[in-house]
């Protein structure tokens, strides 16, 4: 695995490689403007450098308390022909890679799940053909809050949707220890992830989260967690996020490099 790091201006792109890193995630635009924010490819191309796109990220809710949300369909759709466009800068990437980032999950009195979960599926059902015929994957990144909550409703969604563009963004922290224990997490998912994230988290008492961070931070067994990666994945870049400063982002850089240099 090759590290990367999400935009920004943390490090000047000029820095980024003498650093180490090979890769950058790029995102389409959010909220009432979205559109008029997704980046145009020269904004992609100052962006990247000299490095490749590791992913173009959508976050959108796709579903509702009620079910699928058809102007988000719509949308994602619109990005799944954008990062199409960009293929040629995806570096050691199989396919180009569009991460859909799930929103959290309904929580209001009247929530239908039956309608939830049939609602994602149709909606998947929909943005993966289209990733069939783009030629792209688009991978789920599984959040403990979220929609796609944990291995399990991924494999779930998987089975329903029956589309092999759809898999799997990898961020441990995300969803274990909770959720499923780590190893089998990584294992039950490793065929099917096409990029992985590096961030921590912490805990309160309750078990519930506490706290999002970058690598080193917070609890999660990141030896354990590059070992699996190293077993079960064969994702070419690892990408690290979270950071607030230069010296957060080298930080988690030397964590990575050691758990892979002690893997090796």
């Amino acid at each position: 695995m090759k590290i990367g790091l999400m935009a920004g201006t943390i490090v000047p792109a000029e820095e980024r490689r003498s650093l180490g890193f090979d890769a950058v995630q790029l995102f389409f635009g959010m909220g009432e403007t979205a559109t008029a924010n997704d980046p145009t490819p020269d904004e992609v191309d100052q962006a990247l450098g000299s490095l490749a796109l590791a992913a173009m990220t959508l976050h959108i809710d796709l579903i509702g308390p009620h079910g699928l949300i058809p102007e988000d369909i719509v949308r994602a759709v619109a990005c799944v022909e954008q990062t199409a466009t960009l293929k040629d800068k995806f570096g050691d990437n199989e396919k180009p890679i569009m991460v859909w980032h799930p929103s959290g999950y309904p929580e209001v009195p009247e929530v239908n799940d039956d309608a939830l979960f049939l609602g994602l599926v149709e909606a998947m059902k929909t943005i993966c053909s289209a990733a069939e015929q783009q030629d792209i994957h688009i991978a789920v990144e599984i959040t403990r809050a979220g929609s796609v909550g944990g291995a399990e409703t991924f494999l779930r969604l998987r089975d329903h949707v029956g589309s092999d563009a759809l898999r799997v963004c990898l961020d441990a922290a995300n969803f274990v220890p909770d959720r499923t224990p780590l190893e089998r997490a990584v294992r039950m998912l490793g065929p099917h992830t096409v990029i992985a994230h590096g961030k921590d988290a912490s805990f309160s008492k309750n078990g519930e989260v506490f706290d999002y961070g970058p690598t080193g931070s917070g609890t999660l067994d990141y030896p354990t967690y590059i070992q699996c990666l190293q077993d079960y994945v064969r994702a070419p870049y690892f990408i690290l996020e979270y950071y607030k400063s230069r010296q957060d982002l080298l930080k988690a850089r030397d964590i990575i490099l050691s758990c892979m240099k002690a893997v090796i």
